[in-house]
């Protein structure tokens, strides 16, 4: 089956750039934020939700690649590592998920399958991470396997988990430094391992999509360097402020617009 290619005008494709290299630059600067905001506005221009989690993992793979090697002095491997076991158990029982749906819906791969309340799910996802979850709650925990777990299993059907994971990170008494690193190792891990699945089940090829993806990835290196360098600069209040009122905004759209 030969995948439709990306098309998107000259306007889209800089905003793209323009969103991956300020979003990078909200990661680099807060550990998180920038990866479902950067989802939610590619869920606006890209039609496809299954390809909007596709996309948006490939590039965040070499966002949190570059964020975990500028601060590796800071990974705590035991963490990381911990991390690594859940997410490849999180994978399988995405794999029997998927192959659950392929055969309930009698189709030849995940990618025939409507789910278009994908986009709209990504936004209910960012109004709950906004508004409903305790982020101030702690989360005592021994082992970052069941986080892992979660995570493994989320990423391939919400996209962005970074929201979803990072109240165990901060439960850890890890400094700023340490909760950047760390949660961008174990992001790495989720969106390398949930590629295969895409290719496999989705049909997905990102070769086709190079000319969208190369650009984003450059923006997202050049982003993640820039807000290292103003991470002490810039008020942590004033961005979350800033990304919290965007995040609605898409959030709203996401949600009417299907």
């Amino acid at each position: 089956m030969m995948m439709k290619v990306l098309s998107m005008d000259n306007n889209e494709i800089i905003l793209l750039i323009l969103s991956a290299f300020l979003t990078s630059s909200i990661s680099a600067v807060l550990g998180m934020g920038g990866g479902i905001i950067l989802l939610g506005i590619m869920a606006l221009i890209i039609p496809e939700g299954y390809k909007v989690i596709a996309l948006h993992g490939m590039v965040q793979l070499f966002s949190n690649t570059t964020r975990a090697y500028i601060f590796k002095k800071h990974i705590k491997k035991t963490l990381v590592t911990q991390f690594f076991i859940g997410a490849l158990i999180g994978v399988l029982i995405s794999v029997c998920i998927i192959l659950i749906l392929i055969s309930y819906f009698d189709v030849n791969n995940a990618s025939q399958i409507k789910i278009e309340f994908l986009k709209p799910m990504i936004g209910i996802f960012i109004v709950w991470n906004l508004f409903l979850k305790n982020s101030k709650k702690e989360k005592n925990i021994n082992t970052f396997i069941p986080v892992g777990l979660i995570a493994g299993v989320s990423s391939i059907f919400i996209g962005a988990v970074g929201p979803l994971i990072a109240p165990f990170f901060l439960s850890k008494n890890l400094n700023k430094e340490n909760i950047i690193a760390n949660k961008a190792a174990s992001q790495m891990i989720t969106h390398f391992t949930k590629i295969p699945l895409f290719i496999y089940f989705f049909n997905m090829s990102y070769s086709t999509e190079f000319k969208t993806i190369l650009p984003l990835i450059f923006a997202v290196y050049i982003g993640t360097n820039f807000g290292k360098k103003i991470l002490t600069f810039i008020p942590e209040l004033l961005f979350k402020k800033i990304f919290k009122i965007t995040l609605l905004i898409i959030a709203m759209r996401l949600i009417l617009i299907y």
